[in-house]
């Protein structure tokens, strides 16, 4: 690993960081692949459906990290599953996809997000996908499935061409078996290997209504690329849905510069200190310098991914000091009101103290 030994020797109680190996490797598409996991000893791996994890992948010499949703079902602890689609240019998806194999070891984190049907409960639900944005609601539906929780579902996942409809064959198999349950698969294209019968397009809200009459009365979980879910947020809002009942998940955006939290001309090099209560050390920082930065700078080590406020792997509780924050998306009111911060989007206005 190439981080400092102090760090090294941190991570896993700090974290909960996990080395699991890989066991099986099933081409889904033509640029898709699940990648099945399983984890050492005794140990498991809890998590909720549709929730994501943190994994650091060492290529070459260096340690990068990314955010998978988990695919697979919790009710199987001691082994999970990701999707991966190859990305143009994604040094990790290509790596996954051309040199990764069976045998082959990653290191995990906790899994994370509020992105899942737990804790977000409702009595018929519409899950809205595009692409490899279906593996979140994989989980969802494998888990409600195996766990006896079938609830009213309507399924509608968008796809390229049908040969691109990630699970598609256990997708119609869990459509026969499930009464409660109802697919709905679109794609843009027609395909000359796979023939097609199915909806043609891009989901609109003249199709929506027509697929899904009772759209008004689910709760809508979406997942996919960023431009699918600005259209999907579009059409739901042009059809008078109450987004207040919508939730999505993406790990999309740059990553946060100080925005409401930078400091007004002259105050950016007014000298804080960081301290961090469990290790006893601390750090120098200043007021537009992120916990994140100051903490890594400082030798403490600190699980981070998205750096925008979104996936949430960098919270911490703060237990002093004031800080500003931007876009703290994987917060709840509750865990603000408790001290909790993301440690990449927050600012220290002064001394503070991490229970790091």
């Amino acid at each position: 690993m190439n981080m400092p030994l102090a760090i090294e020797h941190a991570v896993e109680w700090q974290t909960g960081v996990k080395a699991v190996r890989c066991l099986g490797i099933v081409d889904e598409t033509p640029d898709v692949k699940t990648f099945s996991f399983g984890l050492k000893g005794d140990e498991s791996l809890e998590f909720k459906p549709g929730q994501f994890l943190n994994m650091t992948f060492t290529i070459g010499s260096q340690d990068v990290q990314r955010c998978y949703s988990i695919a697979s079902s919790p009710n199987r602890p001691r082994q999970f599953a990701i999707t991966v689609k190859r990305v143009p240019d994604g040094k990790v998806s290509n790596w996954l996809h051309d040199s990764f194999g069976v045998g082959h070891e990653v290191r995990i984190g906790l899994a994370t997000g509020h992105f899942n049907c737990v804790d977000i409960e409702a009595d018929k639900y519409l899950l809205l996908s595009g692409g490899s944005g279906i593996t979140p609601g994989m989980s969802m539906v494998r888990w409600m499935l195996e766990s006896g929780q079938q609830r009213d579902l309507h399924f509608i996942h968008s796809a390229r061409s049908p040969v691109d409809i990630i699970f598609h064959d256990e997708l119609l198999s869990i459509d026969r078996q499930w009464p409660g349950f109802q697919l709905s698969l679109l794609c843009e294209h027609k395909s000359s290997a796979r023939g097609w019968g199915g909806f043609r397009g891009r989901l609109s809200a003249d199709l929506l209504q027509a697929i899904c009459p009772d759209f008004l009365e689910r709760r809508v979980f979406c997942c996919g690329p960023a431009p699918y879910m600005q259209a999907v947020r579009r059409v739901l809002e042009a059809l008078d849905y109450p987004m207040d009942r919508y939730v999505e998940e993406s790990f999309g955006g740059a990553p946060l510069t100080p925005g409401s939290a930078s400091p007004v001309p002259g105050e950016a090099t007014v000298s804080t200190q960081v301290n961090f209560a469990r290790m006893g050390t601390q750090g120098c920082g200043n007021f537009s310098q992120s916990l994140l930065d100051t903490a890594l700078n400082s030798g403490v080590w600190i699980q981070s991914a998205c750096r925008t406020g979104i996936c949430g792997s960098c919270k911490v509780l703060k237990l002093e000091g004031s800080v500003s924050m931007d876009a703290a998306l994987a917060l709840s009111e509750a865990e603000v009101s408790g001290g909790y911060v993301l440690a990449c989007c927050a600012y220290p206005q002064g001394d503070v103290t991490l229970d790091l």
